[in-house]
């Protein structure tokens, strides 16, 4: 087969295409699991579980390994995948779960390359590090082969996006670099069973023009066929094989326990969590195994965190590290850890517990920005912007159709949006200040009133670590609120002049110059949202989000209501009856602690009150709203810092991950160490 070559169809069914023992190096990155839907009956990627997708994979690649040469390498990139979408999900360690099974199969597992990607996509996850990297899988046939040792085992390529509506994940320059670590000769081939968009085609044409150039051949296989003619125009293939289908079959792969002739060795130094790295591989499995003991379990608290690492790691290392869900724990993250060289794997898990969060104080450990974008807000204009409200129980949409005051650098402070008939006064949280603000509530003690760094320890006994007092026992030992100075000002200011945030007014009935007269947009009604600046942003994708003003933690909030209840001699049952149908479903989570509570929206704030006789305080700030501006900007807290952790030496490493868990300096609760 002379020239390079596009089997178009089943990968299984073009793999009986290529003759035995023919092939020098293999890259590929098949779809992941669950990850996309290519809309082709039998593809790879939709499999019911794990082990059926693992299964079929090893089956596939059996046929691959009699296809390569005796000398051959092949490069496997394969990204990792998370049990559930959302909540406490557990990682499934997909790539080297399928390591374990292709090396059982006869392959010889030759290294691991981790590949961190610098413009890896950004997340909003605030419960375990951002995903950032993946593995590349180095296999052969046996231990004489073309592969080049003493090539660095971390390699840093950003991620790269194609013309196409495919985005090529797996860019051009991995595959380049994959290919400088073998010895290929005139006359080699190099296949691709997962095409895609024909990268390693591309990345093949680029390395015949290199200085080392090799007259080398690319065969590529794809089914799907939205990416032939891609593949045609992009990689310049030009012959085309259209394969018909085979049926074959596939098992879904057994899963090992951990070994039985390990000795479980337990952590018992924090009951807030623990981070312990081995020294070799068997050190860790009896750690790991460690965990299923019910000393572990006894010992520390439901919400601890735990990292367990290895530095003499091996392939065991990285798939038992699965079956920890087995023993009711979820592994959350396998951090990289790397001296730009070499790396070894930290793993971090908690217990599958839907009772509790599990303590990860991600603020402690962001990357501060180096600089932050200055936006010269004077210039711009919001008059027309959308704004959604997603604070209730529908979403609905308004504009800004007025300015009432501005901060120092002209960014609005106070709005009107109109709701249709209706319309509103508004705080605008300042885009520099928003996540501070949000979580800028703090908590004193009612008797001493010293700040809380902790306020309320939902599995745990609180009491003021200054003076003693319990809290959270009574109404009186409730903690006492208090907002930030600049909601504080504005809502005093909106009082003097008889408003409050989010105050609904019809249009005919709203006189702006009760608050304000100095803006030069006089009228509600004269607005042309066509031509209006703030129209325009929407072409940009900014909008304000109405939302609660301030993170309050669930437990914290359902613990107040119970107090407020049953200082009312009030059951669930008597809450629900004194509420309108709707709230039948509802109110229930309201006084939970666990996964399954949910906090009361700013508009049941008002019955809450009526029923349970209160007024103010946490009630108070959990009806307060505003308006959020939703723009692709960096974090003013400082970015996740990511599952790719390089230049930190051991005690830089053990102080930055206990820092997630410990308990904050002046909390009510002691470390045990």
């Amino acid at each position: 087969m002379g020239g390079d070559v596009l089997l178009h169809g089943d990968v299984y069914a073009c793999l009986d295409h290529l003759e035995d023992d023919s092939i020098a190096v293999a890259v590929t990155s098949p779809p992941y699991w669950r990850q996309r839907n290519y809309r082709f009956e039998g593809q790879i990627g939709q499999e019911k579980t794990p082990e059926e997708y693992i299964g079929r994979l090893v089956k596939v690649y059996s046929k691959l390994r009699r296809k390569l040469r005796r000398d051959g390498v092949f490069f496997l990139n394969i990204g990792d995948k998370y049990l559930n979408r959302y909540g406490k999900s557990h990682l499934l360690q997909i790539p080297y779960r399928v390591a374990h099974h292709m090396v059982r199969d006869g392959w010889r597992l030759e290294d691991i390359i981790i590949w961190y990607k610098p413009n890896h996509m950004p997340s909003p996850v605030r419960d375990r590090f951002t995903n950032t990297y993946e593995p590349v899988l180095v296999l052969t046939r046996g231990e004489s082969n073309i592969y080049k040792n003493g090539y660095p085992r971390v390699v840093e390529i950003p991620l790269q996006r194609t013309p196409w509506r495919h985005t090529a994940v797996y860019p051009e320059g991995l595959v380049v670099e994959m290919l400088k670590r073998v010895k290929l000769e005139d006359g080699d081939i190099v296949l691709d069973p997962f095409a895609g968009t024909g990268t390693t085609a591309v990345a093949v044409n680029r390395v015949r023009n290199s200085p080392y150039a090799k007259e080398i051949y690319t065969i590529m296989i794809e089914k799907g066929d939205e990416f032939v003619d891609v593949i045609r125009e992009r990689a310049k293939v030009r012959a085309v094989v259209r394969v018909e289908d085979v049926d074959y079959e596939w098992q879904p792969v057994e899963e090992e326990n951990l070994p039985e002739c390990l000795r479980p060795t337990p952590m018992l130094r924090d009951r807030y969590g623990e981070t312990y790295i081995a020294r070799d591989q068997e050190e860790f499995l009896s750690a790991l195994k460690g965990i299923a003991l019910r000393e572990f379990k006894e010992f520390h608290r439901e919400d601890a965190l735990y990292f367990l690492g290895v530095r003499r790691w091996g392939l065991d290392s990285l798939y038992y590290v699965h079956v920890i869900y087995r023993y009711g724990y979820v592994l959350r993250n396998m951090l990289v850890i790397s001296d730009g060289n070499s790396w070894y794997p930290v793993f971090m898990f908690a217990r599958d517990s839907t009772r509790v969060a599990y303590r990860f104080h991600l603020d402690r450990v962001r990357v501060k920005p180096r600089t932050m974008e200055r936006r010269e807000w004077m210039e711009e204009e919001f008059i027309g912007m959308r704004v959604r409200d997603t604070s209730g129980r529908t979403s609905i949409e308004g504009r800004v159709v007025k300015i009432l005051e501005k901060y120092a650098d002209g960014f609005p402070k106070l709005v009107v949006v109109q709701w249709g008939k209706k319309a509103s006064v508004e705080l605008a949280i300042h885009p520099e200040k928003d996540e501070l603000l949000m979580e800028g509530v703090k908590f004193l003690c009612p008797r001493c009133y010293s700040e809380l760094k902790e306020p309320y320890d939902p599995i745990g006994e609180n009491s003021c670590p200054s003076c003693g007092q319990r809290l959270w026992t009574s109404l009186e030992t409730v903690p006492v609120v208090q907002e930030p100075r600049e909601i504080s000002e504005v809502v005093r200011k909106l009082e003097d002049n008889k408003h409050h945030m989010g105050q609904i007014f019809n249009i005919k009935e709203f006189e702006i110059k009760k608050i304000s007269s100095s803006s030069k947009f006089s009228s509600l009604e004269r607005i042309n949202w066509g031509a209006s600046p703030g129209a325009r942003k929407l072409m940009l994708g900014e909008y304000f989000t109405k939302m609660r003003l301030y993170r309050v933690n669930q437990p914290l909030v359902a613990q107040y209501l119970i107090l407020l209840r049953r200082s009312r001699n009030m059951s669930i049952q008597d809450v629900v009856r004194r509420l309108p149908r709707r709230y039948r479903h509802t109110v229930g989570h309201w006084f939970r602690k666990d996964f399954g509570g949910s906090i009361p929206i700013p508009e049941d704030i008002e019955v809450i009150e009526e029923i349970l006789g209160a007024r103010g305080g946490l009630l108070r700030i959990l009806r307060r709203t505003a308006l959020k501006l939703q723009t692709v900007r960096a974090s003013i807290k400082g970015k996740n810092p990511g599952d790719y952790i390089r230049g930190r030496s051991d005690e830089e490493l053990v102080r930055f991950l206990r820092l997630l868990y410990a308990p904050s300096q002046g909390s009510a609760s002691r470390s045990m160490r």
